[in-house]
């Protein structure tokens, strides 16, 4: 007991810290999004996932993306067996007030995938929608940690 009670004594003075300034939510809530390219559903929830809607409106984030679809494994009838999706998104993030430089920056992203029938299939559809969500969250994260550097870097 009294071990248990000098460890709850010494204890009492750490500090958990939590750096509330930096990381991937410093563009949330205050970046108004602007896509451009690929219409597609899932890309537009992730970006309002990562970005909120835009309540403070400091920066302006255009992105332009882009879709190639590559046959890897083609069946007799020309069905696709497996299919390479690369995804490239051309960002560029400014400052609305001009306070800070803009960043410019391209990301790449690839994924396969393997449909299951050739009509509608509601798992192969799923299936396509998470890894295309993976594959864009993964590029929108490299994206956000290359602003942030480049913002930090530059004062801002």
């Amino acid at each position: 007991k009294i071990i248990i009670l000098f460890l709850l004594i010494s204890c009492t003075n750490i500090n958990f810290l939590l750096d509330e300034g930096g990381g991937s939510d410093f563009l949330k809530n205050k970046t108004s999004v602007y896509l451009s390219g690929w219409d597609n559903p899932v890309i537009k929830e992730v970006f309002f996932l990562k970005f909120g809607e835009a309540s403070e409106k400091k920066f302006l984030l255009t992105a332009k993306i882009s879709e190639k679809q590559i046959k890897r494994s083609v069946d007799v009838n020309q069905v696709a067996k497996k299919i390479d999706y690369k995804i490239t998104i051309d960002y560029s993030l400014s400052d609305i007030n001009k306070n800070c430089p803009s960043v410019l920056n391209t990301q790449k992203s690839s994924f396969s995938f393997t449909p299951k029938s050739s009509g509608y299939n509601f798992a192969s559809d799923v299936l396509f929608e998470d890894l295309l969500r993976q594959a864009v969250l993964d590029n929108l994260n490299i994206f956000i940690d290359f602003a942030n550097n480049a913002l930090k870097s530059k004062n801002c």
